[in-house]
């Protein structure tokens, strides 16, 4: 059984599963996510950006509402959101109600490329997750070389470090606004460049293809040297 983090495999533990585990990651597609052929510059306001599903255990009010104090100290950032789902129009109300309407931009679906471009836009990423076994958009937007505030969460703790991003409670909108905070502080501390050869060195289809590999043949039967498969 190949779950994708420590998280899940726990999980799946949990329901009185027994199997022999072996964990492998997600994989990014570090072509086409990969850091702007350019040096970035410094934008004002910053870009933070999200990408997902629009449901309630992507944790996206604690987000709206640790915008919300945030601007009470501070307004140069900008939120864009890219994703839908089933809460979409209630998020859209929450983000009036808040009188976030000026700072936070509903994009909706995008193409995967249009997602990249996000990406190496951005000059930090969020997931403020209730739940996550993965993430799959936060190996990706490592892998444009951008910084990520993240949530302990489940997976995400498991390939976010201090070099390559930060990590608040989940459920916790103080926290998270304390996080927006440091990190829009201390985005110059981060390497671009570090932090996409991070995420090649381990997401690149090359080393988790590698990793799949070696399981399948792990498990296929040896055969006598000469012998011809059918």
């Amino acid at each position: 059984m190949i779950p994708v983090s420590r998280a899940l495999q726990q999980a799946i533990e949990h329901y009185g599963i027994h199997a022999r585990f072996q964990v492998i990651p997600n994989v990014a597609d570090t072509t086409l996510f990969s850091p702007p052929p350019y040096l970035r510059r410094d934008t004002n306001p910053k870009r933070i950006l999200f990408v997902g599903q629009l449901v309630p255990v992507k944790g996206l009010p604690d987000l709206l509402r640790a915008l919300s104090h945030l601007g009470r100290k501070r307004e140069d950032w900008h939120l864009d959101i890219v994703g839908d789902g089933a809460a979409r129009a209630e998020y859209e109300r929450l983000a009036v109600d808040l009188q976030l309407g000026e700072k936070v931009t509903f994009h909706g679906l995008k193409t995967k490329r249009e997602v990249a471009d996000f990406m190496r836009r951005a000059d930090f990423f969020v997931l403020p997750s209730l739940c996550e076994t993965f993430s799959a958009p936060a190996i990706e937007a490592l892998a444009t070389g951008t910084p990520i505030l993240a949530t302990r969460c489940g997976g995400p703790e498991e390939f976010i470090s201090k070099e390559v991003g930060s990590l608040v409670p989940p459920g916790d909108a103080d926290a998270l606004c304390q996080g927006l905070d440091s990190m829009l502080d201390n985005l110059r501390l981060y390497s671009h460049e570090r932090i996409a050869r991070y995420a090649r060195d381990r997401f690149s289809p090359e080393l988790v293809g590698a990793q799949l590999h070696a399981v399948y043949q792990s498990l296929t039967p040896a055969r006598p040297a000469g012998s011809v498969p059918r």
